[in-house]
């Protein structure tokens, strides 16, 4: 059954045209954006573009798709704001 619900979650596809307009999906929640930096909870962690005039073109949190676009330099990975709170020091005595 576990298998099966894993399965079911959307996952999530990133596009991304000459380094100036990124689509992706599996978007949850916008956690902060300037011009230069935007953080993105995602099904997949949380997902930080740097660059420079960077904006957020479209956003559908219904169908977790957003459209960014900008002069795109950096885009990374972090941990979760929920996971770190999972793996906090009492997650790391119980693992």
């Amino acid at each position: 059954m576990v298998q099966e619900q894993n399965r079911q979650q959307p996952g999530q596809k990133l596009m991304m045209q000459d380094r100036r307009r990124v689509e992706l999906n599996g978007v949850t929640e916008v956690i902060s954006f300037d011009n230069k930096e935007i953080y993105l909870e995602t099904v997949e962690g949380m997902m930080r573009f740097a660059g420079e005039e960077l904006h957020v073109k479209k956003l559908t949190l219904e169908r977790g798709e957003v459209e960014l676009e900008g002069k795109i330099q950096e885009i990374s990975y972090h941990q979760s704001s929920k996971e770190k709170t999972a793996g906090g020091v009492l997650g790391r005595l119980f693992r």
